[in-house]
């Protein structure tokens, strides 16, 4: 009897001690305890609730949520990181409602009027009945609002019905990188599509300029400088003597202008009158004529000088007019940008066209008349550019080899505007037949391993799968995927370096989620 009384009191002190530890250590401040109770009695043992999550994307925002399978009568919290799509950086205003609902059946809902941290709202609901329902995130900003809808969670009776229903998934070899991390980084995806991409002919090439006229005008003085028209861009026609700027050196203590008119003025007119007196005092032979060519000198020159600052001055400061006319090639100073006399201040050109000509092998010469487009890249510039984005267009591709040249000449025909420079290098991909259908992606999102190229595919919300791929046809801004990847998944355009770093810290980055 000793013995069963002994065993007795060690059963009953386990159980009490299996209850305070629950209670102890339990996630929910929240009293539950029929719950619990039924939970401990039938739950597997050493079994734990292992949180879900979601990704769901529309074209203005992306919800990723982790939080624990829904049971009756217990609160369920969400951590809801919203991220905004056009710029892929966390969400930092507007409020959340979430809604569990059966059709429009409201089941339990909660609100919260601003994240709790950027991108991050904390929501809670405490399901009211067992079943199958849709759990609905409404988002609400000054400048948009989205609905997201998660379908088919189920609400379970216990936690044990939760568990065996949710058994944990197998751990994989993805990167984990957190919201957190992504947000505070240059970071972009894009889903892989099915889309045209043109066979390519790789190649380099020389910008050259068509003959004619080009002219910088400088300033005439040092002072403020103001554009005469908010309309002063690249490839504007202008005419000869239009006004471009206002120089104004008004307030200045050195080149003031407007003292130098006025000291040139007072010149001209003290000039004047001593010449006047002069042709009288000639007739009256008070003085000679040497004297009087000299006043009369005086004054010419005083008159030139004040005509010279009159013809582009005014109340407004110093006018600035086209040289010539034809077309601006580059503006190089800004609106109220200060400017010292002499200062270039704007590039024209009589011609508003330049040369792209490719050399080409011959083996490509059957397929010369396909070519429809061209991508280029000059050294001075830091992503591929398309001759459309210059107004550009194939003018002609030579059908005669000179002597001295094994190549095929192609000439494309831009305009002289931006950063292009005339006699520069390029690398050249000059597009073909179009291929159709292709799953495409774009450059940015390769990432190489000698000879291995790879894609970070998201696979959740803060989970990265590292995939070999194999490349098809390149037209130097995108490529073909001939295999590792399917279509609808999103990979990294932006911040995949990022990404490759986290993977190889021994330091699995924490989710700081509160579920």
């Amino acid at each position: 009897m000793k013995y069963i009384n002994v065993t007795i009191i060690m059963m009953v002190g386990l159980f009490i001690s299996l209850l305070a530890c629950t209670h102890e250590h339990g996630e929910d401040t929240h009293s539950h305890e029929d719950n619990s109770l039924s939970d401990i009695a039938h739950a597997p043992h050493g079994a734990a609730l292992e949180p879900i999550a979601f990704t769901i994307r529309t074209n203005k925002s992306e919800l990723f949520v982790e939080f624990k399978p829904l049971v009756l009568g217990i609160e369920s919290r969400f951590a809801a990181h919203f991220t905004e799509m056009k710029n892929f950086k966390a969400l930092g205003k507007g409020d959340v409602r979430v809604q569990l609902k059966e059709n429009v059946k409201i089941i339990a809902e909660d609100k919260v009027l601003k994240p709790n941290s950027p991108g991050i709202f904390r929501l809670a609901i405490i399901p009211s009945q067992i079943g199958t329902y849709d759990l609905e995130f409404l988002l609400t900003t000054s400048h948009f609002s989205d609905t997201i809808r998660i379908t088919g969670i189920s609400v379970y009776s216990n936690e044990a019905e939760a568990i065996a229903a949710n058994p944990p998934e197998p751990e994989g070899d993805e990167v984990s990188f957190t919201k957190e991390q992504a947000w505070k980084i240059d970071f972009a995806i894009k889903q892989v599509k099915r889309e045209s991409i043109h066979e390519v002919i790789h190649t380099s090439g020389e910008i050259k300029a068509i003959k004619g006229e080009e002219k910088i005008v400088s300033a005439k003085s040092s002072g403020i400088v103001f554009f005469k028209t908010k309309n002063l861009y690249e490839g504007k026609n202008v005419r000869k003597g239009e006004n471009l700027f206002t120089i104004s050196s008004k307030g200045l203590l050195k080149s003031n202008m407007e003292e130098k008119y006025k000291v040139a003025n007072s010149r001209v007119l003290k000039a004047k009158a001593d010449f006047e007196r002069a042709e009288n005092l000639l007739k009256e032979q008070i003085i000679g004529l040497k004297e009087y060519e000299r006043r009369k000198m005086q004054y010419s020159v005083a008159e030139a000088e004040f005509q010279t600052l009159s013809s582009s001055y005014n109340s407004n400061g110093q006018s600035v007019a086209a040289s010539m006319t034809g077309f601006v090639k580059k503006v190089l100073v800004s609106d109220g940008q200060f400017v010292e006399e002499g200062m270039p201040l704007i590039e024209l050109t009589s011609n508003k066209r330049l040369l792209l000509q490719a050399e080409v092998s011959q083996s490509h010469l059957p397929i010369l008349h396909k070519i429809k487009s061209a991508n280029f890249k000059a050294p001075y510039q830091d992503e591929v550019q398309s001759i459309d984005d210059y107004n550009g267009k194939l003018i002609s591709y030579g059908n005669v080899i000179e002597q001295e040249n094994s190549f095929i000449p192609v000439l494309f025909e831009l305009d002289n505007l931006k950063d292009l420079i005339s006699g520069s290098y390029v690398e050249l991909f000059l597009l073909t037949i179009p291929l159709d259908n292709a799953l495409v992606i774009s450059k940015s999102a390769l990432m190489q391993d000698y000879s291995l190229n790879y894609v970070y595919v998201q696979t959740g919300g803060e989970s990265f799968e590292k995939r070999e791929v194999k490349l098809g046809v390149d037209d130097g801004v995108n490529v073909q995927i001939t295999s590792g990847l399917t279509e609808g998944e999103w990979v990294v355009t932006e911040g995949a370096y990022r990404i490759k770093m986290a993977s190889m810290s021994s330091t699995i980055p924490a989710h700081g989620h509160e579920h």
